[in-house]
């Protein structure tokens, strides 16, 4: 196997010739190509940051507003229970008033059974006294007796 000089020769001045026409004809294109394809790729990461400090800029202002609803109904939240307590105070200053008045009825009307009893137990001495005094008068009784019947007076009207 030899070498022939002559083909080598032709071989390089075609493949010098193929780069010459590359050059002129399709090296521009090429080259341009891999320039819009570049600048392709870079628009769409300056897109994708524009869109991430965006999104970054949304995540915010909802945190902003997370934290204003939250303190919206910590506010909320703490009117209703003031206003329970308000409600809950009435309640009792309510059930106080009726408590009072209704004892203030059983005070009157434990007075009242009080004044009938002794209105009861006067009318039932007068009864006794003048009972004990029909005896006295009909019977004529011994020192033993009357001190007996006094002593028994006197207990009734302590009762009283």
């Amino acid at each position: 196997m030899s070498i022939d000089v002559s083909q080598v020769i032709i071989q390089i001045i075609a493949f010098l010739l193929m780069l010459w026409i590359l050059k002129k004809i399709g090296w521009k294109p090429i080259l341009k190509m891999l320039q819009d394809r570049h600048n392709k790729i870079k628009s769409e990461f300056d897109t994708i940051d524009m869109n991430k400090k965006e999104l970054d800029y949304l995540a915010e202002e909802y945190q902003a507003k997370l934290k204003g609803i939250e303190a919206e109904s910590r506010h909320k939240i703490q009117e209703g229970v003031a206003k329970g307590r308000m409600i809950a105070l009435k309640i009792q200053e309510e059930a106080q008033t009726t408590a009072r008045e209704i004892v203030a009825k059983a005070k009157a009307e434990v007075e009242k059974e009080v004044s009938k009893a002794r209105n009861q137990l006067k009318n039932d001495l007068v009864n006794m006294v003048m009972s004990i005094s029909e005896k006295v008068i009909q019977n004529n009784l011994d020192n033993q007796k009357q001190k007996k019947l006094i002593t028994d007076l006197v207990e009734v009207v302590k009762l009283e």
